[in-house]
Formats: C-alpha cells, structure tokens, sequence
C-alpha cells in the first residue's frame, strides 16, 4: 500500500481539518474517491440540479406544514374536549331551535283547532256524535223533493237567525245536565193515568218551528195518514169508517218513544241531507225523559233512556207521519187486496169492511202484527178492538155506526152541563176548576159542529142564553 494511499490517523485527520477546513477537506476527499467534480455543469446536469433543488424546496415546505399542524395537536386532549364542547354547544342549539320551532307549531296547530271548533260541530255528546265528519250531501235528492239545500251547521244556523254556538247549546247531549230544554208536565188520559208532555222552551222552540215549517210541512204524508196532517181531524178520519160491518181498531204501544235518535237521523238522511245535518237535524228533534234529582245542593237533569220524540214538540206529529209511511203504504195495500179500508190517526190504527165474515179478521190481524213488528213498532194488544154492526162503532171518538155522531152518553153530559150553567151559573158549574170554563164550553161546540151541526147550533143558543143571563157584565 503507497504513502497516498494509505489511510489517515485520527491525529492527521485532525490536524487536516484544522489546516483546510472541514468543508474543503469533505470536498477534496469527495473529488479524490468519486463522488464529486470540479468540472462545470452541462446544461442538462444544471436543469436536473435545478429539478432536485425544486424538490426538495417542495419537501422541505411540505415539511413545514406537516411541523405547522403538528403543533396544532400537540394537546389532542384538550382538542377533543374543545371539539366535543362545540358539538354539544351546536346540538343544544339545534335542540332549542326545535323546540321553538315545535312550540310555534303547536300554538299555529291550536289556533286553527279552536278556529276550526268555533265554525265547525265536531263533538254534540257521546253516542251521537258519529258522522258529523261526514258531509256530503245529495243535491239531487234534496232537489227533487223541493227541501232547502243546507250543507253545513253555519248555514243552519244562519237560516235560524242564531249563532253556531247556540245551536251547539240547543243540540249537545248529556246524559247528566243542570239544565233542560223542556218544560216537562202531565194531562190525564180519557182512560185514566197520566200523559207526559214535554214543552220546549222558546230558544228551542223557534228552531224546531224552522224544521217543521222549512222542511217536514214540505214533504207530502201518505193518503191514509189524518193524524196532525194540514185540512184534515178526527172527524175527517172516523168518516172513512162509516156504516161498516166489522170496525176493527189497533194501537201503537208508546209510539213516540219508539221513534228513536237513530230513527229520525235516518228519516233525515233519506231526504237527502248528510251525515253531519242529519245528526243535527235529529238532536234538534229528540229528547231523552229525564228525571229532576237533586245532589249537593244542585239539581240535576238526568236521562232515563235514549233520545227520542218528545210528546209536545211541533216537530214530532210530522216526524212520525213521515216515518210511518212504508207502514201505512204496507197495511194499506194489505187492507185493500182483504176488501178492508185502512187509515190512522197517530197511533190509532183503524180498519173496516162490509164484509160480516170474522175469519178474515183473524188473518188480517195475524198479518198486521207481523208488518208492525218488521216496521219497528208494536201492537198494544190491550187496546185491539173488533166492532161489529150490532154494537157502537166508534172511531177517534166519533160514532161511525150509520153517520158521523156523538155518543149518547158524551151528549148526555154535555147538555146536563148547558142546563146547569143556564140555571145556577159558570162558576158554580165549573167543577173540573178549568182555567177559562167559558172557552171550554165554546171549544166543545166547535168541536161538536164538526161531527153534528145541528146539536152544535142548539147547543151554542142554549150557551148564548146561560151568558146574557149570568154574564151581563
């Protein structure tokens, strides 16, 4: 191995740098081994110098940033603590806002309940209230049968002159009220025990008189029905029995009770009206029997059973003529294919033939019973009657043996009344305490007119005299 080949001491080495430098010596040494020369650069060395340069400045800031972000999160703890914070600051927000949100939703969503609440019927009490949110209306049916077209209750309310929410008041249902629509009070019966009426009060009655007048006075009732039907009476009805072989007379058993909410809301509907005025129509038209209690110093109105017609509305004649139609077309065809007459008056069923054979009675009783039955009524058995020729025939009171008459028993009392008025006085005489005897005496007249002109003109000079005598002033 030469002397310049031959590998440096440390001592060498040190004394080296110290005479040319650490740099020089480190360039030197690079030139010597290889690894570096003082040639110039060609101009493609030059451009991949400069290539290298770039690069590395690239790295180097690349770098930089790395070293930037990596003291952003040199406390990644205390980071995630802050990022967990913001999110949960955020969520409360949102959550708030939410909740305000909702808040102003709900309040929009009660005002148009109440709104809607105040203009619309959505609940008139429990078990009635099904289908007032039905209502559409048959135009077509309502048109054809000549019935005003009233499609929602502020129409009827309107066409009423009152407010939607007293016709909510007039219409609601409750099985316990403080109050009632209805003066209740009894008359007694020809035949003894009681009758119960049931008198709307006037807001009620104003609006039952706008149905009766408005829509049921407009529907035409069938021909055998004389009962509460316009230019027809009793005595109109017993003269279509007159001078028969056989009378045979029937009864409905508690005939406007029978008639039921349910029955009338029905009626309604087949006129044409919706759901909706159907139940209106039908709570207008129907009351419960109720029984006054009182509880806690409060007295209280209490149903005893389900709505029904009130004996005393102006609503309820009308109401079962109509429903009573199919019944009365049924039985009518029943009496003319047996060679009968039909016809009723309320409740009073009457049927009459020339025909003398009682076999035939029996099969058409057999044959009624069954249609008042399908019809949703039943017989009063205790008053079916069959009269015959040999005895009184009598028919809503009036005789019909050969002519429309008074019973003798009926002009017997009536006469004995006249002669005892004429001789001792009215006030004497009145002793079934009627409120105004005179009126009394002059309706029994009227009435009498009616059936047998001439007793009624007899009797009314007989009146005349028992006035000029003991009602001068």
């Amino acid at each position: 191995m030469s002397e310049e080949t031959q590998p440096l001491t440390k001592e060498e080495w040190r004394e080296r740098i110290q005479r040319e430098g650490k740099e020089e010596t480190i360039k030197q040494e690079m030139i010597r081994l290889g690894f570096w020369t003082d040639k110039p650069l060609t101009p493609e060395e030059m451009a991949s110098v400069e290539a290298d340069d770039q690069a590395e400045a690239a790295l180097k800031s690349e770098l930089n940033k790395l070293r930037s972000e990596s003291r952003k999160w040199s406390d990644t703890d205390q980071l995630i603590k802050k990022a967990r914070q913001k999110r949960i600051e955020e969520s409360k927000q949102r959550r708030a806002e939410r909740k305000k949100a909702r808040a102003i939703e709900r309040k929009q969503q009660e005002e148009r309940w109440a709104e809607y609440r105040q203009n619309h019927l959505v609940h008139l009490g429990n078990g009635v209230s099904g289908g007032l949110e039905q209502s559409t209306t048959n135009q077509e049916r309502l048109k054809q049968l000549d019935l005003p077209l009233i499609e929602t209750p502020q129409q009827l309310a309107s066409e009423m002159g009152i407010t939607l929410g007293r016709l909510k008041w007039l219409t609601y249902h409750r099985d316990l009220a403080t109050l009632s629509h209805y003066y209740p009070f009894t008359i007694p019966k020809k035949n003894g025990g009681i009758r119960e009426i049931s008198a709307p009060k006037k807001e009620l009655r104003a609006a039952q008189a706008w149905v009766k007048q408005s829509l049921l006075d407009q529907l035409s009732t069938h021909p055998a029905a004389y009962g509460f039907v316009q230019g027809r009476n009793t005595v109109d009805h017993a003269k279509q029995h007159l001078n028969q072989a056989i009378v045979v007379k029937m009864d409905l058993a508690d005939f406007f009770p029978t008639i039921t909410f349910y029955r009338v809301r029905g009626l309604f509907a087949s006129f044409g009206y919706s759901q909706q005025m159907s139940t209106v129509f039908a709570l207008l038209c129907t009351e419960p029997p109720r029984k006054r209690v009182r509880f806690d110093g409060t007295y209280y109105y209490v149903a005893m059973g389900e709505r029904q017609l009130p004996q005393g509305a102006s609503t309820s004649p009308a109401i079962t003529n109509l429903i009573c139609q199919r019944l009365d077309q049924r039985l009518s065809g029943l009496a003319e294919k047996e060679n009968f007459i039909y016809s009723r008056y309320a409740d009073d069923l009457t049927f009459s033939t020339s025909d003398q054979q009682d076999r035939r009675v029996g099969a058409l009783l057999q044959t009624v019973r069954q249609i008042i039955h399908f019809e949703g009524f039943q017989p009063n058995e205790a008053k079916t009657r069959i009269l015959r020729k040999s005895r009184r025939q009598r028919v809503t009171g009036i005789v019909v043996n050969e002519k429309a008459n008074l019973s003798r028993q009926d002009q017997r009392r009536f006469r004995a009344i006249l002669h005892n008025v004429g001789k001792n006085g009215f006030d004497i005489e009145n002793r079934d305490h009627h409120d105004d005897f005179l009126a009394y005496l002059q309706g029994y007249i009227s009435y009498a007119h009616m059936v047998r002109p001439d007793l009624a003109e007899t009797w009314q000079n007989q009146l005349d005299r028992a006035i000029a005598a003991h009602l001068k002033d």
